[in-house]
């Protein structure tokens, strides 16, 4: 998962996330995965816990990502001096904070959804848990 198109392909590490930003409540599906703690997740990350929900919850459900990783990360090769510039993007970012949600599933089958949901929270580098609308209950 990586941007199509970018103003300036390189950019600085930056601070914080904007903490005006609320990504706090489920506005498309029924279950979902909230942030514990504030966190970077790679575009690697978000593609493999992507896979494993598809996989568990086939064609029964929809899958809603409400991150996307649009902060490129550059890296200089190894053994390299000192100098010459900024290095190559090598991988892409999302900067997560603190009780942000990152993956949404609607699901006619609630177990089947908490089960796929389990699997992505084991792929993710942060604690998470799994939070259902008020509605489902």
């Amino acid at each position: 998962m990586k941007p199509s198109n970018l103003k300036f392909p390189k950019c600085q590490k930056g601070g914080r996330l904007n903490p005006g930003i609320k990504l706090d409540s489920l506005k498309f599906g029924d279950y979902g995965l909230v942030a514990n703690q504030p966190a970077i997740i790679l575009a690697s990350h978000l593609t493999s816990a992507q896979l494993a929900i598809k996989r568990i919850i086939k064609r029964e459900g929809n899958l809603y990502i409400r991150i996307f990783t649009h902060t490129p990360v550059t890296k200089k090769p190894s053994e390299v001096r000192m100098g010459k510039g900024k290095g190559s993007v090598d991988h892409y970012i999302a900067k997560v904070q603190k009780g942000s949600i990152i993956l949404e599933i609607k699901c006619s089958m609630s177990q089947k959804a908490i089960s796929a949901l389990a699997v992505a929270k084991s792929k993710l580098p942060l604690s998470s848990s799994i939070i259902m609308k008020e509605t489902c209950l």
